[in-house]
């Protein structure tokens, strides 16, 4: 047992041990033909034919003996020897559990790689940090910036080495530190991998650079933990219905258009019809703008008359003029 499983209450420990026998053998009792039975002597199940408030540990475990079919059966433990001996062979040294252990970790109170940031009127002003003392040894400034500098109107300004655009630290055009933050600002447990907009007002709210919305939708595009657990709000794709397998040849045909090509002799397209059977082929240069009409007619004049003499069944086309050639060919 673990450290935390020690900790349980007695009648949890007992049921624990169930769940995690049928976890062992799960392959072999999982829709079982036949009902089986649970052996005990822990009479301190009893506490769960109560109906009670589940925790979510319990809740769990719950949802977990609903895949079996099995009833609990109570023997005394001075005849279940066999089993009492082998629960008892390693003694659990409990007397270390639970100590030393920090409840709030030094990483819940302190973010380490990014300045804090004191508003002080509407200048921002920045702790010591990793990330201000890169930007400070980046002294190369974009187009943009330097122009709003120049105009000296207070949105931009420059203090100690940094620049400051609208009230937020402007973070030079550096590969490395804008990932940093985009990292920062994303990735780590206590921000939770938030989403474009959310991300993006994060980091506004101390940093700005030029394109920093697409860079942030990049990167939360790019987050393989987001993209796996991402929730599809897209309604469900419908079931795809295969197309039935032709008897014979000529049943069943489908039809393509490869265009547009370089003009010959007043053609720019090429007509592809394939059965769907033999997957025999027939070319036919035509133009791009072929009606159902004109379909129908190379249908007749370069299969019908030559290969056979009969309407196929059905035809496959994706140009959304299937049913309407199927009413030509008739």
């Amino acid at each position: 047992m673990q450290a935390a499983e020690r900790n349980y209450e007695i009648y949890d420990k007992e049921l624990l041990a169930i769940v995690e026998a049928l976890a062992k053998w799960r392959q072999y009792l999982l829709d079982a033909a036949e009902p089986f039975e649970v052996w005990t002597d822990h009479e301190n199940l009893k506490y769960f034919r109560e109906p009670h408030k589940l925790n979510g540990r319990q809740a769990r475990w719950y949802l977990k003996l609903q895949d079996y079919d099995f009833m609990l059966k109570h023997i005394p433990g001075k005849t279940n020897t066999k089993a009492d001996i082998l629960s008892r062979k390693d003694q659990v040294n409990t007397k270390e559990d639970n100590k030393d252990v920090q409840l709030l970790k030094d990483e819940m109170w302190t973010r380490n790689t990014t300045a804090r940031i004191t508003m002080l009127g509407q200048k921002v002003v920045p702790e010591e940090g990793d990330i201000i003392k890169k930007i400070r040894k980046n002294n190369t400034r974009e187009k943009e910036v330097i122009q709003a500098l120049e105009k000296n109107d207070g949105l931009a300004w420059e203090e100690d080495e940094v620049a400051y655009m609208d009230g937020r630290v402007y973070v030079p055009n550096n590969k490395e530190l804008r990932e940093e933050i985009l990292k920062e600002h994303h990735d780590p447990a206590y921000v939770g991998h938030p989403e474009q907009h959310r991300m993006q007002e994060l980091i506004k709210r101390t940093y700005w650079w030029p394109g920093l919305k697409e860079d942030v939708k990049k990167y939360v595009q790019g987050c393989v933990k987001c993209q796996q657990n991402k929730v599809q709000h897209q309604k469900k794709a419908g079931e795809l219905h295969p197309l039935e397998i032709p008897e014979g040849p000529w049943q069943d045909i489908s039809i393509d258009m490869i265009s547009p090509l370089p003009r010959s002799n007043e053609m720019d397209a090429i007509l592809v019809i394939v059965d769907c059977f033999t997957k025999m082929i027939r070319l036919k240069a035509t133009t791009t703008n072929l009606s159902s009409e004109g379909v129908a007619k190379i249908y007749r004049d370069e299969i019908w008359k030559i290969l056979l003499r009969w309407v196929p069944r059905g035809c496959c086309m994706d140009k959304g003029k299937g049913h309407d050639v199927n009413d030509r060919l008739r």
